[in-house]
């Protein structure tokens, strides 16, 4: 595709070291650079850069996304709000940032990365897919605002992927509240996800693939489980996918599951 990447890291030193390395072996013109999109400052300060080295930007990714599995009621607040800073605030920091120069150029592509649970909310992650639900609407209304200006927008909606999201989000002390039995049956979909997970190269593929697609579509979704989940989920109706929290054990739970969406949370199974 030709394109020059700059890989923007929080905290770039090791992990940048690393990527720089792949980078060198695959002969890529990519640049490691720290941007923090909680932080306005750093924020401007990565884009000023592009503009300096490159003189424009044609694409940015908005990857940036952590998950905190918890149940609504027991959210902590400021947990709550740091869910939001990266995964909404940081995303329209970022447009806010390039969308002048995109204007500019008169070209551009926006790509925000959603996710399955940008179209389906389950139990422990009511707060990370109300980041998701956000992030689709802003998504959707930049691609309407900017129609004319000849800026596309595209969502990409990964199911299970195997990152360092996927760990962090499974990893939490579940105890024995109200709620544990929910937050323990996704604990058990995440460990067994992680051995079948795709790997991030899937969804940079389907990003590959979306910027090139002449047909210039809004959604694509990434992941071998996102199909099957999605279309299960939309074969039922609203009081079906509710009612999958009623009374039952954790065997009639995954047998459900994955009658429905084929999906096998080895029940039982630490």
């Amino acid at each position: 595709m030709g394109h020059t990447v700059y890989a923007s890291m929080r905290t770039p030193d090791s992990s940048g070291d690393v990527l720089r390395a792949a980078a060198q072996e695959e002969r890529l013109d990519l640049e490691v650079m720290r941007l923090d999109v909680d932080d306005s400052t750093s924020v401007a300060s990565a884009v000023g850069d592009v503009m300096e080295r490159s003189g424009r930007i044609d694409v940015l990714v908005n990857n940036a996304g952590i998950l905190k599995l918890t149940s609504v009621e027991e959210a902590p607040l400021e947990e709550a709000k740091a869910v939001f800073e990266t995964n909404v605030f940081g995303a329209l920091r970022m447009m806010q940032a390039v969308l002048p120069e995109m204007r500019e150029q008169g070209s551009g592509t926006i790509v925000n990365m959603s996710s399955v649970a940008g179209r389906l909310v389950s139990p422990g992650h009511g707060i990370y897919a109300a980041t998701k639900y956000a992030l689709e609407a802003l998504s959707e209304a930049v691609a309407i605002e900017t129609r004319r200006l000849g800026i596309r927008v595209i969502v990409i909606e990964p199911g299970f992927i195997s990152t360092p999201i996927l760990d962090k989000g499974g990893v939490v002390e579940v105890g024995d509240g109200p709620y544990a039995v929910h937050l323990k049956r996704m604990q058990s979909l995440y460990r067994n996800a992680r051995g079948g997970a795709d790997p991030p190269s899937a969804v940079a593929e389907v990003i590959a693939d979306a910027l090139d697609d002449p047909t210039r579509r809004f959604r694509y979704i990434a992941g071998k489980d996102a199909p099957p989940v999605l279309n299960g989920r939309a074969r039922m109706t609203d009081e079906e996918w509710i009612d999958m929290g009623r009374e039952m054990t954790d065997e009639e739970y995954f047998a459900e599951s994955g009658r429905r969406f084929g999906a096998d949370g080895g029940a039982g199974t630490e």
